[in-house]
C-alpha cells in the first residue's frame, strides 16, 4: 500500500520508528541446547483488528544509517506542505476527506506524531531513560505510554490548525466545531481527533474543548449516544490537563452516569465511567459525586422505569426523576458485583470473563481518599465468594485491577489492612494452588508483605510450609518460597521473623537509593532551568543596558542642541 511506504518515509525522516505491542524485556541469558519449535494451535478466523495509528508507540532510532541533519527536517517540512497545502484554509475541503479515509486518515495521525516527537526541545527529554513504555501492568490498566506534546507555533501546531480549518486572529471560528464534529463521527477521524487530545499543547487542548463545545452538557449527551464519539469523550476524559478542567467536565458528565445510560451494559458505554474515575482519581475532584453517581445509576439499571436511563430529558422532568432516582440508589457493596460482572467460563473451570471497563474503573475507585474506599473494599471481600476470589486472583485482568488496587493501598489505613486480613480468611485453603500458579503468585507475595500483624503472616506461611514440595515443583512456587522465607519457618519463629526483617530493611533501602537518584535528577533540572533563567536575565539586563545608553546619549544631544 503506497500509505504504509509515505509512513516509513515520514518515520525515516524523523528518526523515529513505529512499535505495535508492549515491549519485551530481552533476554541477557545464553540458550543452552537447542531451542523446541512450540505446537501452533489452530486459531479461528476472527477478523482481529491491528492497533490504529493513534496508539502504536514510537521509539527514537539510536542507530540509523540515514545522517539526520539540517536537509532531512526540511524534507520532512516539504512533505508536510505537500500532504495540507500552505495557504490559509478557507473552509473544510480535501484535507479533511483525508483525516476521514482508511488509508490517508492514519497516515495524517503518523505525520503529527513524528513532527511532534522531531522537534529539537522533545528529543533531548524524550530520549533519555527516564520516560519509559508502559509495561504490561499498565496496560492491563489502560494506561498509555506518556507521550510529548507539540509547541506553538512549530510544525505540527500548523499543521493541526489546518485539519481543524483554524483561523488565524479570529474571536468566532467559523469551521473548526463542525470540522471537530465531524471527525468525531468517522472511526478514522475520531482517531485523529483524539491524538491531537493527547499530542496538543495546554493551549490548543482548551481550544478544542470551546471549538467542539466539549463545555455543554447537550454536545456530551450528543457524543456519549453515538457508536464512535463516545471514544473520544473516553480519551478527553483521560487527556484532562488542570484541576479545573476535571470539575468541569464532570459537571457535565454526571447526569450520563447517574441516569444509568452510561452504566448499563446493554449500552455498552462503561467505558466512559471508567476514565471519569481515572479523572476523579488523577486529579483529586469530586470524588464524592463520582460515587454517589454510580450509586444512584446502578439502581437505575437494576430497577428500571420509564425513560429512567435516557439522556434526552428537560430540566423539569429532570428533577421530578431525582428524587426517584435517590430512593432506587444501591450502597456501593451491591454495585461493585455488578461493576465486575464476574461470569466463570463453561468449558473451562479455571478461567472466568471480567467487564474490563468495570474492573479499571474499581482500580481507580480504591485510589481515591482512603475514607471513601471502605465500602468498595467490603464490596470486594464480603461480596465475593472464596471460588470466586481464587478466579479473580488467577486472571490477569483480576489480579492487577482488583487484587493489585487492594494490596497496593496504603498499609497504614485501617480499611485496606482490614480487607487484607478478611482477604487472607477467605483464601485460606487455596494459598498454595494460587503460589503456583503463573499469575495467581503476585497475590499472594503482595499479600505476605500488605499484612502488618505477625499472626497472620505467620498463618500465612504455615500453610505455604506443608506443602514445600509442591511449591519447589515449579519457578512460580520457588518465588513464593523465597519472598515469604517459607524455608526459615519451618527452622524456627525467630529465625523466620530474621529473615523476612532482613528482606524488608533490603526493600528499603533500595527503595530510598531510588527515591535519593530521583531527588538528584530533579535537583539538576532545577539547576539548569536556574542557570537558564539567568542567562536570560543577563541578556535582557545588557538589552536594558545598551538601551539606557542610547537614550542617555541621545538625551544628552539633545541638551546640547538646545543649549
Amino acid at each position: 500500500c503506497g500509505s504504509h511506504v509515505l509512513r516509513t518515509l515520514v518515520c525515516t525522516l524523523g528518526g523515529v520508528k513505529l512499535v505495535s505491542g508492549i515491549n519485551k524485556p530481552a533476554e541477557t541469558t545464553m540458550r543452552r541446547g537447542r531451542v523446541k519449535g512450540k505446537k501452533k494451535k489452530k486459531k479461528k478466523a476472527e477478523n482481529v483488528l491491528a492497533p490504529h495509528a493513534g496508539m502504536m508507540g514510537i521509539e527514537y532510532q539510536t542507530a540509523s544509517r540515514l545522517l539526520l541533519d539540517s536537509s532531512t527536517e526540511d524534507a520532512l517540512v516539504a512533505l508536510t506542505h505537500t500532504l495540507s497545502g500552505t495557504l490559509p484554509t478557507e473552509g473544510p475541503g480535501e484535507l479533511q476527506q483525508m483525516a476521514c479515509h482508511p488509508s490517508a486518515g492514519p497516515l495524517l495521525i503518523i505525520l503529527l506524531r513524528v513532527l511532534t516527537y522531531s522537534q529539537v526541545a522533545n528529543k533531548k527529554a524524550w530520549q533519555s531513560d527516564e520516560r519509559k513504555g508502559a509495561d504490561m501492568s499498565d496496560f492491563r490498566l489502560g494506561i498509555l505510554k506518556p507521550e510529548p506534546t507539540f509547541q506553538e507555533g512549530s510544525s505540527a501546531h500548523q499543521l493541526a490548525q489546518r485539519i481543524l480549518c483554524w483561523q488565524p486572529n479570529v474571536e468566532k471560528q467559523q469551521f473548526a466545531g463542525d470540522v471537530i464534529y465531524g471527525l468525531s463521527g468517522e472511526p478514522r477521524g475520531s482517531h485523529l481527533l483524539e491524538t491531537l487530545l493527547r499530542i496538543g499543547s495546554d493551549e490548543f487542548y482548551n481550544m478544542i474543548i470551546e471549538c467542539g463545545g466539549f463545555d455543554k452538557p447537550e454536545t456530551i449527551q450528543d457524543y456519549c449516544s453515538h457508536d464512535v464519539s463516545n471514544f473520544v469523550v473516553q480519551t478527553l476524559l483521560s487527556t484532562v490537563r488542570t484541576r479545573e478542567q476535571a470539575e468541569l467536565l464532570w459537571k457535565i458528565i454526571e447526569r450520563a452516569i447517574s441516569t444509568g445510560y452510561v452504566l448499563d451494559p446493554k449500552n455498552k458505554r462503561r467505558g466512559i465511567v471508567w476514565r471519569a474515575t481515572e479523572m476523579a482519581a488523577k486529579h483529586g475532584v469530586c470524588q464524592r459525586g463520582v460515587l454517589k453517581a454510580i450509586r444512584v445509576g446502578m439502581g437505575v439499571t437494576d430497577k428500571p422505569q420509564e425513560g429512567s436511563n435516557e439522556l434526552d430529558v428537560t430540566e423539569k422532568d429532570a428533577k421530578k426523576k431525582k428524587k426517584r432516582q435517590k430512593d432506587l440508589a444501591l450502597s456501593m457493596q451491591e454495585c461493585v458485583p455488578k461493576l465486575v460482572n464476574l461470569t466463570p467460563s463453561e468449558s473451562d473451570g479455571d478461567r472466568v470473563t471480567l467487564d474490563a471497563a468495570g474492573s479499571r474503573a474499581l482500580y481507580h475507585l480504591l485510589r481515591f481518599e482512603p475514607h471513601l474506599c471502605t465500602e468498595v473494599l467490603e464490596g470486594i471481600v464480603k461480596s465475593f465468594t472464596s471460588g470466586e476470589l481464587e478466579l479473580i486472583a488467577k486472571d490477569g485482568l483480576g489480579s492487577r485491577c482488583i487484587m493489585d488496587g487492594i494490596l497496593d493501598g496504603p498499609k497504614e489505613e485501617l480499611a485496606f489492612a482490614d480487607a487484607r486480613k478478611t482477604l487472607l480468611e477467605k483464601l485460606n485453603g487455596r494459598l498454595v494452588t494460587l503460589a503456583v500458579d503463573r499469575v495467581g503468585n503476585h497475590t499472594i507475595k503482595k499479600l505476605f508483605k500488605g499484612l502488618t500483624k505477625w499472626e497472620d503472616k505467620a498463618v500465612l506461611t504455615s500453610e505455604l510450609a506443608q506443602s514445600l514440595k509442591r511449591l519447589g515443583g515449579n519457578a512460580m512456587g520457588r518465588s513464593v518460597i523465597e519472598a515469604c522465607s517459607v524455608s526459615e519457618f519451618l527452622e524456627g519463629q525467630e529465625a523466620w521473623k530474621t529473615a523476612v526483617r532482613k528482606m524488608e530493611r533490603r526493600e528499603e533501602l533500595v527503595h530510598d537509593i531510588l527515591a535519593i537518584g530521583e531527588e538528584e535528577k530533579k535537583a539538576a533540572k532545577t539547576k539548569r532551568k536556574r542557570k537558564r533563567h539567568k542567562k536570560e536575565e543577563l541578556i535582557d539586563n545588557d538589552d536594558e543596558g545598551i538601551s539606557t545608553k542610547e537614550s542617555r546619549a541621545e538625551e544628552s544631544t539633545n541638551v546640547e542642541s538646545i543649549l
